[in-house]
């Protein structure tokens, strides 16, 4: 009998997981540094993309650069692009802008966060752990503003 109850216990904690992919929200579980699309807008000289990173750590995002991918059709890649946040607190976000030139947002279908690896925040220091740990404390939430992904 207890077995049975193991695992409807078990079956009752993926639920809320299940229900946030569903919703399109963040299917992460524990502590992260949520990136989102903020906004994008068409100028002359390129598109400009807002982007918002919220520190959902228990200790603060001193420094974190995250390469970016701008994507054009056929998946080609038409820039790259780098974004720092730096000085984030616990509970709070940071605004920051990227441009990608000489195109429209229209015709970006897609970025792709990587790299990352110049980060201080918590228990890793800049350059002093495995490549990939900061970024696997970054989770990229949806965005009906444009396609995101890692």
């Amino acid at each position: 009998m207890q077995r049975h109850i193991g695992l409807l216990a078990a079956a009752a904690l993926l639920i809320p997981t299940i229900a946030a992919a569903q919703t399109g929200a963040p299917t992460y579980a524990g502590e992260a540094a949520v990136l989102s699309v903020v906004n994008v807008s068409s100028q002359p000289t390129g598109c400009h993309i807002g982007l918002r990173l919220t520190n959902n750590l228990s200790y603060p995002v001193d420094m974190l650069v995250l390469d970016i991918s701008a994507h054009t059709e056929r998946d080609v890649v038409f820039e790259e692009l780098s974004v720092a946040f730096q000085g984030i607190k616990p509970t709070l976000n940071q605004y920051q802008k990227v441009r990608v030139s000489g195109i429209t947002c229209d015709k970006v279908t897609r970025l792709r966060i990587h790299g990352g690896d110049r980060c201080r925040m918590g228990p890793l220091a800049r350059m002093s752990f495995d490549r990939g740990e900061c970024l696997k404390k970054v989770v990229v939430e949806d965005s009906s503003v444009m396609r995101m992904s890692k």
